[in-house]
């Protein structure tokens, strides 16, 4: 960077070093040291020997040792600095910079990990705190807040931070408000309040005087990685690594390639990616000589490697378990506690699945989620190799409790179904422990147990803010405009509107983030205990039912049958194989669904669908045995399948359930009755829609017909507070990166499932969704889903009828025209569905619906 010519007056000088400070502040420290040098030469040519000049010179090595230690990591070089700006203070008999040195000693120390000898620094500063400018003094309460962090003592932390937002906010400097107000979101971050500490983060960004900071965006992608929202994080921080990669600041790089490492190890399809970033890390952290950030990277190092080598046998886990052991010792000879503790885990659970033995950890109340479900999984662990499966299903039991407990904090359904993540090894291990048992009750109680946690949860409510509900607003208007412009790709408008559909989502998704459970200070509901194979299956005994709840062990789909039948437990068709079919049934489906595809394309593609649904039946069901009205309970691609098109369930009543707990639900609503208030909506566009919500409204005695104008979103959303069933014929899409922006479009645009929520306390009772991807959803890991259907299903409705792939609009107004009239002369939903899927299919018509949750 090219310099201007300084000004070697004093108050020439104590510009540029505000402006050198000013780019330490904005992380640019490779610029601050070419600042530091400029004015530290101009000094040597101006330097009258007076005071004046000596305390300059203090303040300008007082910086460079700050900015060299960033660049280089030199700890002992920047000492040596902060010596001759000592000597230098002396000389000029500056008072107020005792504080500011301390400080500054404290930030070096504290930089390297030094955490004890950092902390006497920035006491001895804050002790001076008053006598120093009010710059340094919002530094020194910024950085032994940030010590504090460290240490864990977050009353501390929070005290020093609120501190100095109160002494920025009376000094109109923005700039530390900002980083005190955005260091107090990460102290609820430790304190476990995830949404507070996106909305505390959320609203210190108001006082940011100049661009993103990397370090801001770091801690939101750790509180992110926390919520398990591995994807957004993910994109923070590679976005994040740029950064600090260009302003060369090797330590915060490290950090960022820890938190990547940590993201990437929740993806099977990425661990040897975590091991590689886990490692770069740790090469960093050694060279700078930070030994307390090192202890952090060998540990991850090691989890990355636990990871890699479990296929290799036991031999390969017991050598971890060494090295995981002696990083305890380690961390504990270092005072490292909250280290020591997790690396003792990690060797215990290594030593346990290398076949050895390992005793009981302690759970301890204090740890985040991650550490208290990973002490749950060893305890497992332990139990089993002891021989007390079913003391070790119990540890199952109540980690999964736990982690239930930990999804309800979060108001976003975004977040709840995001963090089942943090359950998804415990829950494995459970399968595992109860197929080993060969107990099917065991195994489908474990399965449930951890499938779809959001649906025993109280329902969330979306945020009725007036900003979101601006966004929203704003974010319809742009798409209406954007699908204006469709086709025309060049077009230099489409791009611009592109990115502000883009940006406005990101807004209202963070903004949902930062929603927190029962804010209105109502005591919160607990969730639902998970339902018991026992009380299922006599509830599937007098329902006349046959209940299949499918799982993923090792690779391979098992099933557990519950019904009439003693329970068994199934070992299936492999993932990839069964996925690989559903991929190919969805396309065959959609091209089925082409309006003018010619009659000899069309009985091939429809030979291709029925061979692939009959090799499905083959793989899934048939060894099964079931036969009968049937529940499916199940996660991943399975949702995907149209279960009433396969040859043996062609008229019969199949439901397709996201937990036994939904369908439970659902089945108990059922029999309380149903009522008869029915609102038929038509959206705009759609050739059939208007005609098919006509003849479903003639249907019903006495329903309400909304088209046109009238058939708005908020039309929509009164009909589903009101109304005990609701048809909707629109064009709908599904958002497989942000599915809570699935929708269908309406009169005034999109409705959105972020503003699907109740406005009293009803909802209706069966919701039909006449749209293509309606029934289509974004799986996550912990078996939970998120889409149109799981929304409405989460809010209170029993059943959502929906297609899993395209739809014929001919077929899909034939369809429903004749479902409407089956139930409403009196047949359940599922049984309505599959006579008339089986009567179009006799015509040679497949269609993808399907009766999703429960029945009405």
């Amino acid at each position: 960077m090219s310099m201007p010519t300084v000004d070697t007056t004093p108050d020439g000088l104590r510009a540029e070093l505000l402006a050198a400070r000013e780019e330490v502040h904005l992380g640019r420290p490779a610029q601050a040291q070419e600042r530091y040098r400029s004015v530290a030469g101009a000094l040597g040519e101006a330097d009258d020997g007076s005071r004046v000049f000596a305390e300059l010179r203090a303040r300008v090595l007082l910086g460079l040792a700050i900015a060299d230690f960033e660049v280089t990591g030199d700890l002992a070089a920047s000492m040596r600095l902060m010596d001759q700006a000592s000597a230098e203070r002396q000389r000029a008999d500056c008072a107020e910079l005792v504080a500011p040195i301390a400080g500054a000693r404290g930030l070096l120390l504290l930089r390297c990990g030094d955490v004890d000898r950092a902390l006497d620094a920035l006491d001895q500063g804050v002790a001076l705190l008053d006598a120093a400018p009010v710059g340094d003094q919002l530094s020194l309460l910024l950085n032994r807040g940030t010590l504090h962090l460290e240490r864990g003592a977050l009353d501390a932390a929070a005290a020093d931070f609120a501190e100095c937002l109160e002494r920025a906010g009376a000094a109109g400097d923005r700039m530390h408000a900002w980083k005190a107000r955005h260091n107090l979101g990460y102290v609820e971050f430790l304190r476990g309040q995830l949404p507070r500490a996106l909305a505390v983060m959320r609203q210190a960004e108001t006082d940011n005087p100049g661009a993103p900071s990397p370090i801001a965006l770091l801690d939101q992608a750790r509180v992110l990685r926390e919520a398990g929202l591995t994807d957004a994080a993910a994109d923070l921080l590679e976005r994040v690594a740029g950064m600090f990669e260009e302003a060369g600041l090797e330590q915060d790089l490290a950090e960022t390639e820890l938190a990547l490492a940590d993201c990437a190890l929740l993806d099977p399809d990425t661990v040897e990616e975590s091991v590689d970033l886990a490692y770069s890390a740790l090469a960093r952290l050694t060279r700078r000589g930070n030994t307390r950030w090192q202890r952090r990277a060998e540990l991850q190092v090691l989890r990355a490697e636990r990871q890699r080598v479990e296929p290799s046998g036991s031999t390969a886990l017991a050598d971890l378990a060494d090295r995981a052991d002696h990083l305890a010792a380690t961390c504990a000879g270092e005072h490292r506690s909250d280290l020591a503790h997790q690396a003792g885990l990690l060797a215990a659970e290594c030593r346990l699945r290398s076949g050895r033995s390992a005793g009981l950890p302690p759970v301890r109340q204090g740890d985040d989620v991650t550490t208290r479900l990973h002490t749950r999984e060893v305890r497992a662990l332990a139990l089993d190799a002891a021989g007390q499966p079913r003391r070790a299903l119990g540890e199952v039991r109540r980690g999964l409790a736990e982690l239930g407990d930990y999804q309800r904090s979060f108001g976003s359904l975004d977040l709840r179904t995001a963090s089942a993540v943090h359950g998804a090894a415990l829950a494995r291990l459970g399968l595992d422990v109860a197929l080993r048992s060969g107990s099917a009750a065991a195994v489908f109680d474990v399965v449930e147990r951890g499938r779809a946690v959001s649906t025993r949860l109280p329902p969330v409510r979306p945020p009725e803010d007036l900003g979101t509900a601006a966004l929203l607003a704003e974010l319809r208007r742009a798409e209406e405009e954007l699908r204006a412009h469709e086709g025309d790709a060049a077009d230099g408008e489409s791009a611009h509107l592109r990115r502000r559909v883009g940006h406005l989502q990101r807004e209202v998704r963070e903004l949902a983030w930062t929603q927190g459970d029962h804010d209105d200070g109502a005591e919160p509901e607990a969730a639902a205990e998970a339902p018991r194979a026992g009380a299922v299956r006599s509830t599937l005994r007098e329902a006349g039912q046959t209940l299949v709840s499918f799982a993923r062990d090792r690779g391979e789909w098992v099933a557990v049958v519950l019904g009439r039948r003693t329970p068994s437990v199934h070992r299936l068709a492999r993932i990839d194989v069964v996925a690989s079919r559903v991929s190919r049934l969805r396309a065959d489906l959609d091209a089925l669904a082409m309006p003018f595809l010619p009659d000899g394309i069309r009985d091939v593609v429809r030979a291709s669908a029925e061979g692939v649904l009959a090799e499905l039946e083959a793989t899934l069901l048939t060894p099964l045995g079931v036969d009968g009205p049937l529940v499916v309970s199940c996660s991943g691609d399975l949702c995907f399948l149209p279960w009433g098109l396969l040859p043996s369930r062609r008229g019969l009543p199949t439901v397709t359930a996201p937990s036994a707990a939904a369908w439970l639900r659902g089945h108990a609503a059922r029999a309380q009755g149903r009522g008869d208030r029915v609102v038929a909506l038509a959206g705009p566009d759609l050739r059939q829609a208007a005609p098919e919500a006509r003849a479903v409204a003639q249907t019903w005695p006495g329903a309400t017909l909304l088209d046109g104008p009238a058939a708005t979103g908020e039309a929509m959303r009164e009909a589903l507070a009101g109304a005990d069933l609701v048809h909707v014929a629109a064009h709908g899409t599904h958002r497989q990166d942000n599915p809570l922006f699935s929708s269908v479009r309406l009169a005034d645009g999109a409705l959105y499932a972020y503003e699907l929520g109740r406005s009293g306390e009803g909802f209706a009772g069966c919701v039909v969704l006449s749209a293509c991807d309606a029934g289509l959803a974004t799986f996550r890991p912990g078996d939970e889903s998120l889409g149109l259907s799981q929304v409405l299903l989460q809010l209170g409705a029993q059943v959502v009828v929906a297609a899993v792939a395209r739809v014929n609009d001919e077929a899909s107004a034939t369809l429903m025209t004749r479902l409407h009239a089956e139930v409403a002369a009196g047949t359940d939903v599922a049984g309505a569905l599959a006579a008339v899927q089986h009567d179009l299919a006799e015509d040679g018509t497949l269609v993808a619906l399907a009766a999703v949750g429960g029945t009405w």
